[in-house]
């Protein structure tokens, strides 16, 4: 078992290149690692010394990752990891054991916090996961580890024992006061490489955590807890001033997984906005469900300076909505998107291709709703069972047989199942299929040039299209 020597250790924490794997006809942005930049806050408020490494923003190769990394002479390197990110956050880990062999090396994420025993059997270089929130936890794991305690003197670890027997820990209970927490640390980030389409710097929020959706296909709330945790209205407005004064922020994007769950919330906060003057000076946006909306909200939304809402539909058919759990309605999907379009509000349409319910009537039918729905950009996935979910657990239960790669667990670019009606390279061809009905059709054309033209966002107009473009014609 690896044992932390350091008695003032340096830590890194790295986030791995992977925008380049992602191809997503729909969104050209990729922000900050905020998880990484929360655990840095929380570590320098404790007096540890902390850096942060985005290869992704810095576009660096896994080689010139190790290389910076070394050079950093670090005693703990935390990783996050999705599962398309594991085996590549593996590689590096061992990669760096070899050339840095002092070193700890730490994984967090919601893979490693879903899949722990598989994890660390398979990732040989990797000496801890930390699961669930580890905002305050992992300050308190590396000052008990340098003080001599043990893996097992802590709530949410997994690791391995002396003998090779992997041990995991139970999650404790999440963070219950969000807005105890520090702003999160982007002075450690490359901020001016964050860019919206228009060229605005841009960067995500957190306004809660926390989802009460029960949908199967997503792990959310075994790493975070189905409980909605809020943040005082005033806290956010602050760090978005913050963000404003320090790194010329423009552009935010709210993560929240429904952001509108608490609707008095969100109109408070859109109050706050507005009474900072922040409409005049950034745009945002958000993700949300189509049952957690209605005209005024989205309108009082538009008015505190949001321009774009982020909806699933994921199925025009009742059967397989009900299958996803998702507790909708297609007359909630087409009253949602009417009213967004009604506040003025930009929308993009997220569908779920290929469910074990899927058949090809029900393909039709959310094609049907798509058209019905007339979002302005469209993502069309895979339905992907990650681990951990209801959904992986149903496909076992049905025989159908998921990839063990975890790399292609990309739900935009291909499916890991073996579908009991469809195969492979059907799905990959009804996928794009649907994206070139959707984009290449004159009204979704003219809606893309007008809002550039309104917008100034020519230069993303166009590497949006060409992004389409490239996606729609590979093989």
């Amino acid at each position: 078992m690896a044992v932390l020597q350091a008695r003032d250790p340096r830590v890194l924490l790295v986030v791995p290149r992977y925008a380049d794997r992602i191809s997503n006809v729909a969104q050209t942005t990729v922000g900050p690692p905020l998880g990484l930049a929360y655990l840095a806050a929380a570590l320098r408020q404790r007096g540890i010394r902390v850096e942060i490494l985005d290869a992704n923003a810095e576009g660096l190769s896994d080689a010139a990752t190790v290389a910076r990394a070394i050079a950093a002479r670090p005693d703990v390197i935390g990783l996050t990891a999705v599962t398309p990110t594991a085996d590549q956050c593996g590689r590096l880990a061992a990669e760096w054991k070899r050339r840095l062999p002092s070193a700890y090396i730490v994984m967090g994420g919601i893979h490693p916090t879903v899949e722990p025993e598989k994890t660390l059997a398979r990732l040989p270089a990797i000496d801890l996961l930390v699961r669930g929130e580890a905002d305050v936890r992992f300050a308190d794991l590396l000052i008990g580890l340098r003080d001599g305690k043990a893996p097992a003197d802590f709530p949410g670890l997994a690791w391995r024992e002396e003998g090779g027997s992997i041990r995991v820990a139970a999650i404790p209970p999440e963070l219950a006061d969000l807005d105890a927490l520090p702003f999160p640390a982007r002075e450690l980030l490359p901020m001016d490489r964050y860019q919206g389409p228009d060229g605005a710097r841009f960067t995500t929020m957190i306004g809660a955590r926390g989802c009460p959706g029960r949908c199967i296909y997503c792990s959310v709330n075994q790493a975070f807890g189905g409980r909605l945790r809020l943040r005082r209205p005033d806290g956010i407005v602050a760090e978005m001033r913050e963000c404003r004064e320090r790194f010329d922020t423009r552009l935010f994007g709210f993560i929240d997984d429904t952001f509108t769950t608490d609707r008095d919330w969100v109109r408070q906060l859109c109050e706050r906005m507005a009474a900072a003057g922040l409409p005049e000076q950034a745009r945002w946006f958000c993700l949300t469900r189509v049952d957690r909306v209605d005209r005024d909200l989205l309108a009082a939304m538009k008015r505190a300076g949001c321009f774009k809402v982020e909806l699933g539909i994921e199925s025009g058919d009742q059967a397989v909505l009900d299958y996803l759990g998702k507790g909708v309605s297609p007359t909630q999907i087409r009253d949602s998107f009417r009213w967004a379009r009604q506040a003025g509000l930009q929308t993009l349409a997220f569908v779920m291709l290929f469910s074990p319910a899927e058949t090809p009537a029900t393909l039709a039918a959310t094609k049907r709703m798509i058209f019905q729905a007339d979002p302005d950009l469209l993502q069309a996935s895979f339905c992907t069972p990650y681990p951990g979910t209801q959904l992986a657990r149903d496909c076992e239960r049905r025989g159908i047989a998921i990839s063990d790669d975890w790399s292609r667990f990309v739900f935009l670019t291909g499916p890991v199942i073996e579908h009991p009606l469809f195969g492979r390279e059907e799905m990959i061809a009804w996928q794009k299929k649907l994206l070139r009905a959707f984009y290449l059709r004159p009204r979704t054309i003219w809606r893309l040039a007008a809002a550039a033209l309104q917008s100034g966002e020519w230069r993303g107009l166009f590497r949006a299209a060409r992004q389409a473009l490239r996606r729609l014609g590979r093989n």
